[in-house]
C-alpha cells in the first residue's frame, strides 16, 4: 500500500499573497513545512500540488529543487488537481496537507496515517479541537476518486473532501479529537498576523521537537503568545465557497478528465520547441487546466480529446474543415487514392481536373499551381509580383502567414533579415488614406498590395474597389489572401461575395476539408512569371489532398454549403448579441462579421484587458463542451441542434461573466492563466 501526501499550494492568497514562500528562519516556509513532513515514516512519498499560473512558477521552482515532485492543474477546481496529483504518484492512500502549515506535527500525520491503514477506513481527518495549522486528513484512492467523479457544487470543487463529509452515509469516516481543546490557537499563515505567531515558534522549536503537547503547554504558560491572530475567522475559504453555491453555481456539468492531455504535454514540451507545430493550436490559445491541450479524433463538427471528452468544435481545424471531419464522400476520395499511391515520380491526372475546376470557381483564376500551406502560396504570389513588376516593396493588410516577407512586421520578427522588414509596409483595414500615404511613401516602388478582403468586419461600400484602384494607379498588383474566405464567403472566396476582382489570389484551409492544400492562381499574364520564378517542391501535387480537394469541390457544386454555414451563422451572431443584452454586458462583449463567418470580441473592463475577459468565457463554455477560440468556424456538420446548444452555453458564460464584473473579482474566477497572444504586429 502506497501512503502519498499532496500538499495544496499556491501563490494567489487573496488575503496573504504570495505566503508560502514567505521567509521565516532562513528559509521559505513551504520548506519548512517540507522538512517536517519528511519525518513521518509511515509516508512512501510527497507532492506539491500548486496551480499552472506563472505566478506559482517559482514555487514549483523551489520545491522540486528540494527533489520533491511538483503536479500543476486547476486554480479553482482544487479537487480535480489534488486527484489528478494523487493519480500521478500512483497513491493508495493520500494524505491531505494545506501549505499554509508550515509547522504541522508529523506525529499528527503519523496518527491519521495508521487510523487508516489499521481501521478500514474510507477518511479519516483532525477534528476542530486541534490547533489550526495541525490539520491533516487521510483518504483512501478510492473514495477520493468517487468524490472527484461525483462532486459538482463549487464548494465541492474547490475544497477536497467536502464531497465526502456531506455524504457521510456513503462512506467509512472517522474524525479524530484531543483531549485537550486547542480549538482557539492558529499555527497557521493565512493572514499577516499569523506570521509573527509562526516566526516565534521557528526561533524556540526545531523540525520535530513542537507537537500537540508542547502547543497545550505554552497556552497553559504563554497565553499572549497566541492572542494576536485568536480573532481570524477559521476556514472562512470554504465559507465563501458554501455562499456561492447559488442556482447558478449548482448547474451540474461533468468534471473532464484531462490527465492523458497533461501527461503528452509534459512529454512534448521537453522535445518540441513551444510544444506544439501550430501555435495557434497550442495550449497559450486556451485557459491552461481547463482546456484539453490533445484531441484523438472527430466526426462530423464534434472531437474528442485524448482523455475521452467530447466538445462541439468550433474551431474546425483553424477553420480549414469546412464539410465536417471524416465527411465520408471525402474520405471515400482519399482512401481510392490511397490504394493508388500518394507521391509519384511524374504528374498526375488530378492535377489537371482539380486545376481546371478551380479555374471555373474562382473568378480571378485563368492558371494555378498548389501549395501545401497559407504561407506556400501567399510567398509566391509576393515573389511573382516582385517578378513581374521588378520592384520590391510590398504593402500588406492581414495576417499572411510565416515566411519572412511578412512575419517580419510583428513581434514575432526575431531572425528576419532587418533589409527584409524595411521592404514590408502593413496598412490599416478600411482606410484608404492609410493605404494611399504608404504608397505614396517610396512613390513607385510597390510591387504589390496584398490583403484579407475582409477582416471579420465587413468593408465599408467603395472599399475594396478603393484599393484596387489605388494599386492600380501605382503600378502594384492586387493580390487578395483568400485562405480564409475561400470556400467560406463563397467557393470563389470574398472576390466572388464581394465582386472585386484581384490580380492574384491565394486559396487553402476548406479547399480540401482539412488535408494540406493551397493554391496561387490569378491572371494569366502574372501567373506566366511562374515558368521563370521557382515556385517548386516535392509534395506540390501529392495525390492524396488533390483528391480530398477534388471531392470537396463536388459536394460544394452539389450541395448549398455556403448557404447553410451563412443560415446557422446568422442564429449564432443574432443570438450571441442578444445574450449580451440580456445580461447586460454588450457593452464589453459582441458578435461581428457575416453570418458565415463571425467572431466574438472583448473590451477590457477596467484593470482586466480583453484577453482576460475573454479567457473567462472561453473557460466557461470549454466547462459545458464547447471548444472555441472565439471564431465561428462553422461546417456542413454542424446542426441547428449543435446550435442551441451553444447559445445555451453561452448564456451560462454570460452569466458568469456578469457576475464577475458586477463583482470586481473576474481573475479570480479563472482556474488557470489566461489566452496569451500568438504574436502583436508593431
Amino acid at each position: 500500500m502506497k501512503v502519498v501526501a499532496v500538499v495544496q499550494a499556491r501563490s494567489g492568497s487573496s488575503r496573504l499573497p504570495g505566503k508560502v514562500m514567505l521567509e521565516a528562519g532562513g528559509k521559505p516556509l513551504i520548506g519548512h513545512m517540507l522538512d517536517r513532513i519528511e519525518r513521518a515514516a509511515s509516508l512512501d512519498g510527497v507532492v506539491l500540488a500548486t496551480t499552472v499560473m506563472a505566478e506559482d512558477d517559482e514555487l514549483a521552482a523551489y520545491v522540486r529543487g528540494r527533489g520533491t515532485p511538483v503536479f500543476r492543474g486547476s486554480v479553482d477546481d482544487v479537487l480535480d488537481r489534488f486527484y489528478r496529483a494523487a493519480r500521478w504518484q500512483g497513491a493508495d492512500v493520500v494524505v491531505r496537507l494545506t501549505g499554509d502549515c508550515p509547522l504541522i506535527d508529523p506525529a499528527v500525520i503519523e496518527r491519521v496515517v495508521a487510523e487508516i491503514v489499521g481501521g478500514g477506513y474510507d477518511q479519516v481527518v483532525t477534528g476542530p479541537s486541534f490547533p489550526e495549522g495541525f490539520d491533516a486528513e487521510a483518504v483512501t484512492f478510492a473514495a477520493l476518486e468517487t468524490a472527484w467523479s461525483r462532486a459538482t457544487l463549487r464548494s465541492e470543487r474547490e475544497h477536497v473532501t467536502v464531497y465526502l463529509r456531506d455524504h457521510a452515509e456513503e462512506f467509512r469516516r472517522k474524525v479524530l479529537e484531543l483531549p485537550d481543546d486547542l480549538s482557539d490557537v492558529r499555527i497557521v499563515v493565512d493572514v499577516p498576523e499569523d506570521l509573527p505567531v509562526v516566526e516565534e515558534l521557528l526561533g524556540r522549536f526545531a523540525p520535530g521537537s513542537l507537537g500537540v503537547a508542547e502547543i497545550a503547554a505554552l497556552r497553559r504558560s504563554e497565553p499572549t503568545l497566541f492572542a494576536g491572530n485568536s480573532g481570524v475567522v477559521r476556514n472562512e475559504g470554504y465559507a465563501i465557497s458554501l455562499a456561492a453555491d447559488g442556482p447558478a453555481a449548482r448547474e451540474q456539468y461533468p468534471p473532464r478528465r484531462l490527465d492523458v492531455s497533461e501527461q503528452l504535454w509534459s512529454r512534448i514540451e521537453r522535445i518540441v520547441p513551444t510544444g506544439t507545430q501550430t501555435l495557434s493550436k497550442g495550449p497559450t490559445q486556451y485557459v491552461r487546466g481547463v482546456a484539453p491541450v490533445f484531441l484523438d479524433r472527430g466526426s462530423g463538427a464534434s472531437v474528442w480529446d485524448v482523455d475521452g471528452n467530447e466538445y462541439l468544435d468550433y474551431v474546425m481545424g483553424l477553420g480549414a474543415v469546412t464539410l465536417g471531419y471524416c465527411d465520408p464522400h471525402v474520405d471515400a476520395a482519399v482512401s481510392a487514392q490511397l490504394a493508388k499511391g500518394m507521391s509519384f515520380s511524374l504528374l498526375n491526372r488530378l492535377e489537371v481536373e482539380v486545376a481546371e475546376s478551380l479555374v471555373d470557381a474562382i473568378p480571378c483564376a485563368q492558371a494555378v499551381r498548389f501549395g501545401k500551406n497559407g504561407s506556400d502560396v501567399t510567398a509566391g504570389a509576393v515573389r511573382v509580383a516582385r517578378a513581374a513588376t521588378g520592384r520590391e516593396r510590398i504593402a500588406c493588410c492581414g495576417y499572411h502567414g510565416w515566411q519572412d516577407w511578412y512575419i517580419g512586421t510583428t513581434t514575432r520578427d526575431k531572425g528576419v533579415p532587418g533589409c527584409v522588414k524595411d521592404l514590408t509596409h502593413p496598412f490599416d483595414f478600411d482606410d484608404l488614406d492609410s493605404l494611399r500615404a504608404v504608397l505614396e511613401s517610396y512613390h513607385g516602388e510597390f510591387a504589390a498590395v496584398i490583403m484579407e478582403a475582409i477582416a471579420i468586419a465587413e468593408p465599408s461600400p467603395g472599399f475594396l474597389e478603393g484599393v484596387r484602384d489605388l494599386a492600380h494607379e501605382h503600378g502594384a498588383v492586387l493580390i487578395f489572401d483568400e485562405i480564409v474566405n475561400g470556400f467560406r464567403l463563397a467557393v470563389g472566396g470574398a472576390q466572388e461575395y464581394f465582386g472585386v476582382v484581384p490580380d492574384l489570389a491565394t486559396f487553402g484551409k476548406g479547399m480540401a476539408n482539412g488535408m494540406p492544400m493551397a493554391a496561387l492562381v490569378g491572371r494569366d499574364e502574372y501567373m506566366r512569371e511562374l515558368d521563370e520564378v521557382f515556385f517548386s517542391f516535392t509534395f506540390g501535387g501529392e495525390a492524396l489532398s488533390l483528391a480530398a480537394s477534388q471531392a470537396a469541390l463536388a459536394i460544394y457544386a452539389e450541395r448549398d454549403v455556403i448557404g447553410h454555414m451563412a443560415r446557422l451563422g446568422r442564429l449564432l451572431l443574432d443570438g450571441y448579441n442578444e445574450l449580451a443584452t440580456r445580461h447586460g454586458v454588450d457593452g464589453h462583449t459582441r458578435c461581428i462579421g457575416l453570418p458565415a463567418h463571425s467572431a466574438i470580441q472583448f473590451d477590457a473592463v477596467g484593470d482586466w484587458d480583453a484577453l482576460t475577459v475573454k479567457s473567462l468565457w472561453q473557460q466557461e463554455v470549454l466547462k459545458r463542451g464547447i471548444l472555441s477560440i472565439g471564431v465561428h468556424n462553422l461546417s456542413l456538420a454542424h446542426t441547428e441542434a449543435d446550435i442551441e446548444r451553444t447559445l445555451a452555453a453561452y448564456d451560462a458564460a454570460l452569466a458568469v461573466l456578469a457576475e464577475a464584473v458586477a463583482a470586481g473579482d473576474l481573475p479570480d474566477r479563472l482556474d488557470g492563466e489566461p489566452i496569451r497572444p500568438v504574436f502583436k504586429r508593431w
